[in-house]
């Protein structure tokens, strides 16, 4: 079976690994919002240490796990197959030790020298730029800046709905990716900083 995605989505071109029944598009993104709700009341709940020691691998692993675990039974495991968007599956975990190296770096500069939006803003983009997992991979990266923020007392954006569809919204976010691609951060800070109320 596969479903069709918006552009820029990764493509769901197998259901292998799929827990519950599921027919359609829309009853799988019912299932995972689901999923990732009860994911979201569990790390934003309480608050994260601010020294932000617990962003590690093993985090990463988890959060994905705890997002889409009761959908797919890879949540949380590092992709094994190419696909049409981010590094090589045997670089995964290479560029995931760079990018948490990077990360701790990032903590040690002041919030002159980089925001803390900025940071949450740059995690977000290599995680999606590496994409780890075979899917959600968007979601877990901004859920991953949001847990990060919340952990610096930030307030956190308000994704919009259409952010995973295919409205407006998502292709000002797919072209702000691709601008941070090119190493432009300022699109997507903005269109970060432009979803937190004020």
């Amino acid at each position: 079976m596969r479903f069709a995605v918006p552009e820029g989505a990764t493509p769901i071109e197998d259901t292998e690994g799929l827990i519950p029944d599921i027919v359609t598009l829309a009853d799988l993104n019912a299932v995972e919002a689901e999923n990732i709700l009860l994911a979201e009341d569990r790390h934003l709940r309480r608050r994260k240490p601010a020294d932000a020691g617990w962003l590690d691998e093993a985090f990463l692993r988890a959060l994905h796990g705890d997002m889409l675990g009761d959908v797919w039974d890879w949540a949380g495991t590092y992709r094994h197959k190419e696909l049409t968007i981010g590094v090589e599956p045997a670089l995964v975990h290479e560029e995931i030790g760079k990018l948490l190296g990077d990360f701790r770096y990032w903590q040690t500069l002041k919030p002159g020298d980089m925001s803390i939006l900025e940071r949450a803003v740059r995690l977000h983009h290599k995680l999606v730029w590496i994409h780890p997992f075979r899917n959600g991979n968007g979601r877990h990266a901004r859920m991953t800046a949001d847990v990060y923020l919340h952990s610096q007392r930030h307030a956190l954006p308000v994704w919009p709905a259409d952010v995973g569809g295919a409205g407006e919204a998502r292709k000002r976010y797919v072209a702000a990716l691709k601008a941070a691609d090119g190493g432009d951060y300022a699109p997507l800070t903005d269109f970060v900083r432009g979803r937190i109320p004020a």
